[in-house]
């Protein structure tokens, strides 16, 4: 995009003076995008602290007005490449008594000295010329935890318009959107990400409302390389979308990036004594980590899983972090803590202390939906950890099902899945099985060992590979 384009871009905006009397679908999408928001913030801890939030194409404050709501002990860093638009948010807020900061800056090319826990911007990134890129850029400035969350028109909007563009075979000088397919995969390898698509269907009066209310809000600038219509071919299309449609559609993306905690990974199993604390021996080993099991069961006949690995991998007392949840019994956490007459939460597994110069193995207990009280699952602790997971799985009979179910049941979650790790007897099958029909890379085959000690460890270490670019 030349400077010159981006000038009218600008120059459209900053004539926007009645933006908010027609800006109906940016509204609609503001309100969309704030729920989404207040989805991954949902408890009033995520909330308790002074957040910095940040941004991208603020506007007149529709997504901002919704924001301060929800979190007005927050620092706000507002940013918008129009000096109008933001001279009309510092309007609207002159007489609140938060905490805002205006910037005139271009979002996709951001000059910035903090981090921030939430970035956001509503319908801005379809005005970019490398989406991937920017967001690349944008996610470099969250925080550890942090969350980029998006909204951008898509391909499909406006397919009425175009329909009637190709039927003449004219030119369409509309703006053009990044296809769904296009931006699936632009989410860094330092967080995970997904994508939600929404289509809106407003009524049209006249059809030329429709580039009237483009002009109104500022977007009516055709692409830079266009060749404009004559006169007697924009009336045909005028003429023709007014015997087709009374209608037009705008197909929205809402995209949401969670930064991870650290480096390292999540090991789960598909069941209990399934091998994840041999195998998280063994990753930490690989990986020079430090080791982490958050809830530990069963001291009563145990010497624990931290000790077992601190001997197995050779630990220094610097490679290790105690569990914040220590019960006696072998049974799940719930049941462990009901005969100990305790009541347990998350709340105290906090993860910004992790620190981020450290790669990190951490061990959950038995699978993925063992409970941990009578709401929260160690899925959940999963969540709160914020890590990549690696599945340990074994390879007899009835591996698929479990393996199969647990990767659903995290990616149902949104939650990253690294890889599988099979334990046991080499079986080309299930191994097989679990790559064409779970989507995912093996990542090693441990074969079954009677006596597992530090010598013997490499070994085992040698049968696993991860690849460099996940951690």
């Amino acid at each position: 995009m030349s400077r010159n384009y981006k000038e009218k871009i600008i120059k459209a905006f900053d004539q926007a003076d009645q933006y908010e009397k027609f800006a109906s679908i940016q509204k609609i999408v503001a309100k969309k995008l704030s729920d989404c928001i207040r989805k991954q913030f949902r408890t009033s801890v995520d909330r308790k602290e002074k957040i910095s939030i940040l941004e991208i194409g603020c506007g007149t404050g529709l997504l901002t007005q919704y924001l301060i709501d929800f979190f007005p002990d927050a620092h706000f860093v507002l940013t918008d490449i129009s000096p109008e638009m933001l001279n009309r948010a510092k309007n609207k807020f002159k007489n609140h008594k938060y905490d805002l900061t205006f910037k005139l800056m271009d979002g996709e090319y951001p000059e910035l000295d903090e981090k921030y826990d939430l970035i956001c911007s509503s319908l801005t990134f379809q005005w970019f010329d490398n989406v991937a890129s920017a967001i690349r850029t944008l996610t470099n400035y969250l925080k550890q935890n942090g969350y980029l969350i998006c909204s951008t028109l898509t391909f499909e909007t406006f397919k009425e318009w175009r329909s009637i563009y190709n039927d003449n075979d004219f030119t369409c000088n509309l703006q053009t959107y990044p296809s769904i397919e296009s931006i699936q995969s632009v989410w860094p390898e330092t967080g995970t990400g997904h994508w939600e698509t929404d289509e809106i269907i407003v009524q049209i009066d006249t059809a030329i409302d429709f580039f009237k209310g483009l002009r109104s809000i500022g977007a009516s600038v055709p692409l830079e390389i266009s060749k404009p219509l004559k006169l007697s071919q924009f009336k045909k299309v005028l003429s023709d979308f007014s015997k087709n449609y009374n209608y037009c559609s705008y197909h929205i993306a809402y995209g949401v990036f969670r930064k991870f905690s650290a480096k390292g990974f999540f090991v789960t199993g598909t069941d209990t004594d399934i091998g994840k604390t041999l195998i998280s021996a063994c990753l930490t080993k690989l990986l020079n980590a430090v080791y982490w099991k958050p809830i530990q069961t069963g001291l009563n006949c145990d010497i624990g899983d931290t000790n077992t690995v601190c001997y197995l991998a050779e630990l220094s007392e610097t490679q290790y972090l105690s569990p914040i949840i220590k019960l006696q019994a072998p049974l799940s956490p719930e049941d462990a803590a009901r005969l100990e007459n305790r009541e347990l939460s998350l709340d105290h597994v906090n993860v910004s202390d992790l620190k981020q110069e450290n790669k990190y193995i951490v061990e959950g207990a038995g699978g993925i939906f063992v409970p941990i009280n009578d709401h929260l699952f160690i899925i959940d602790l999963i969540e709160k950890i914020n890590l990549p997971v690696i599945i340990v799985a074994r390879t007899i009979l009835g591996t698929l099902n479990h393996t199969l179910m647990t990767i659903e049941a995290l990616r149902n979650r949104n939650i990253k899945i690294s890889g599988v790790i099979l334990n046991g007897p080499l079986n080309e099958d299930c191994k097989n099985s679990i790559i064409s029909h779970g989507k995912v890379k093996i990542l090693g085959q441990v074969p079954f060992l009677s006596n597992v000690n530090p010598d013997n460890l490499s070994t085992l270490c040698g049968c696993i590979s991860i690849p460099e670019e996940m951690v």
